[in-house]
């Protein structure tokens, strides 16, 4: 799926992946250094009898010591990879005609917390948390991409419910009189919702759709679009799909279950080409999709 865009802009950064590969050696090491030296120190402790079980404190001591040497490990791995981003983000998004580019930003969602519990494709939660986020406008259409995890329940309760992306498309000139949820698994529809059955048999089978309009609703659905929520699945190796379209505003959720925009890792080469690649191809994907919404064969006017 890559271009000659994709190969240009990797030709720009692949000076600075090397010089940052001799960092991320030193920071591996580091690490690896660190992680020795407290597995080494328990051990020892256990073997002269210092260190037991039987003194709740001790075992508490281990606990802390366990949790602060995954806390620096994460550290590292996180200010390492935020530099190469930062580093290389601006010459990212020049890769894409048509996108003109307005932000970036990591930790502080792009999409409040409101907006997401209106969003009906979502679980319920009580806690998010954001990472990348990117905003811009692509042929007039303002698109954001927004990483989260969302969590649900109280202290030792919490479980994580939806982690991935989550993507919002506007479309300023068009007005979707029927409200659509899809979803590729079993949902109880809202009660003003109906099941809507779609030409593509295999669609139907990956996917259930509701909506409050079924004439309207298969306008939207295209086949094209239909074609691009199926390969969307298999591009980010997601758990789930879903799609929510009320208004004017168009959404998907992208369950991944891992971080989603994952480069730079500790344990892989910093020029590793193939893990640049996946992101592009993750993007232009997003933004074909803000192509097929920008002409579908109906136009909607408010």
């Amino acid at each position: 799926m890559t271009d000659n865009y994709f190969e240009k802009f990797y030709g720009n950064i692949e000076p600075d992946l090397k010089k940052y590969e001799t960092l991320r050696i030193i920071l591996l090491s580091a690490v690896i250094f660190f992680e020795c030296l407290i597995a080494c120190t328990i051990i020892y402790l256990f073997l002269k009898g210092i260190l037991t079980f039987e003194h709740s404190y001790q075992g508490k001591i281990l606990y802390m010591a366990i949790l602060f040497g995954i806390f620096i490990h994460w550290r590292l791995k996180k200010e390492f990879e935020v530099r190469i981003k930062e580093k290389i983000i601006e010459k990212f998004i020049t890769c894409f005609e048509n996108f003109d580019f307005e932000l970036w930003q990591l930790g502080e969602s792009l999409i409040d917390e409101k907006t997401l519990k209106s969003i009906k494709i979502l679980p319920k939660f009580n806690e998010n948390y954001s990472d990348d986020n990117f905003q811009g406008i692509y042929k007039g259409i303002p698109v954001t991409i927004s990483e989260q995890r969302l969590k649900k329940g109280l202290g030792i309760y919490k479980d994580k419910c939806f982690e991935g992306i989550i993507i919002s498309y506007f479309l300023a000139d068009k007005l979707f009189p029927a409200e659509i949820i899809v979803r590729d698994t079993g949902i109880v529809p809202p009660k003003n919702l109906e099941k809507v059955i779609l030409e593509d048999s295999e669609f139907n089978k990956m996917f259930s759709v509701y909506s409050n309009n079924q004439i309207e609703c298969r306008f939207v659905l295209t086949t094209g679009f239909m074609e691009k929520l199926k390969a969307l699945k298999i591009l980010f190796c997601a758990k789930h799909i879903s799609l929510y379209i009320n208004g004017q505003n168009i959404y998907i959720a992208v369950d991944i279950g891992r971080d989603s925009f994952n480069i730079a890792r500790l344990y892989k080469r910093t020029d590793d080409k193939e893990q640049f690649e996946r992101m592009y191809n993750q993007f232009d994907f997003i933004l074909k999709i803000a192509d097929l919404l920008r002409l579908t064969n109906k136009s909607y006017r408010s």
